[in-house]
């Protein structure tokens, strides 16, 4: 089963493109609705979807709500669990596009209008992430907001806080550009990796935060997945590929060769190694085998699609 966030908006209008979809493993719809409806909680913007734990974690990216979602359930039917994280509960969480856990206690949220990653320190429970303290490489002068990890080149977006120059610094262009801040993260092999979209690169941070290298200059890397010792990147009309190795410092990104998807988004691998590859404006998501070579299969989705989840 294939569970995919949709680019959403205006959810009374279109409720249904603002909540997880499930399809079956021949690409039929088995549901619109995996997320029940709870009280006093809008699904507006869905983006991030990882399961951690018991639970399913699901960014709510709309700028009015701002928050990490978390659920219980099985199937394709999920109960609210509780709001993860929230803008209310951590200044530096504003429209939140990715998360990450490394497997220690901790969660590392992207937000696009702060433009930087959120370390939180997860509840013995898995239901409540609280900012957890600066990360040590920072600069010792301040401010940060909250559980600030890696930071932007840019100040004051969203609050006030100090610029940090790239390559430590996340780079940031106009908030009117499609290409204006921080994308996807992913934590593997003790580090953090993350899309910085307007440099055009994927940079790589300890468990310090400090910056340890970054990936050749690519076009427009946003979705991060680890695959049997590889990083998988969708970057424009490509997804990218490096071995991952320690230790880690800068890194080159190659296109996996012969394949292209146009304005490839969220991607998922099977246990078996095949991939899911979705087309954000095409509105379709593709499968692949192991070596990339292309499968039955043609999911026609009702709106763009952002995540992909292989369940």
């Amino acid at each position: 089963m294939l569970f995919v966030t949709l680019h959403g908006g205006k959810p009374g209008e279109h409720p249904l493109k603002n909540n997880v979809h499930a399809y079956d493993k021949e690409g039929a719809k088995i549901t619109p609705a995996v997320l029940s409806e709870a009280p006093g909680v809008i699904l507006d913007e869905l983006r991030g979807i990882h399961f951690e734990g018991n639970f399913l974690y699901v960014v709510n990216a709309n700028v009015e709500q701002n928050s990490l979602l978390c659920y219980q359930g099985a199937g394709s039917s999920y109960q609210l669990a509780g709001r993860f994280v929230s803008r209310k509960t951590c200044n530096s969480v504003l429209h939140p596009f990715d998360f990450t856990f490394d497997g220690a206690g901790h969660c590392y949220l992207s937000s696009q209008d702060t433009n930087l990653v959120t370390r939180l320190t997860v509840s013995p429970d898995g239901r409540l992430g609280t900012p957890a303290p600066l990360a040590p490489a920072l600069p010792s002068h301040g401010p940060f907001l909250a559980g600030t990890f890696v930071a932007s080149s840019v100040a004051d977006l969203g609050g006030t806080t100090t610029a940090v120059p790239p390559p430590q610094g996340l780079e940031y262009s106009a908030a009117d550009k499609k290409k204006h801040s921080v994308r996807g993260v992913l934590w593997v092999n003790d580090a953090l990796y993350v899309a910085d979209e307007p440099a055009s690169r994927v940079k790589v941070y300890d468990a310090d935060g400090k910056f340890l290298g970054q990936s050749n200059q690519v076009e427009s890397p946003v979705h991060l997945v680890q695959h049997a010792g590889s990083l998988f990147v969708t970057g424009a009309n490509q997804v990218l590929t490096a071995k991952l190795s320690k230790p880690v410092g800068d890194f080159t990104l190659s296109a996996v060769p012969a394949l292209r998807v146009k304005n490839a988004s969220g991607m998922a691998f099977t246990k078996e190694g095949h991939v899911y590859i979705a087309s954000r404006t095409e509105n379709v998501i593709l499968k692949f085998d192991s070596s990339f070579k292309p499968l039955k299969f043609r999911c026609e989705l009702p709106d763009n699609p952002e995540f992909l989840l292989h369940v």
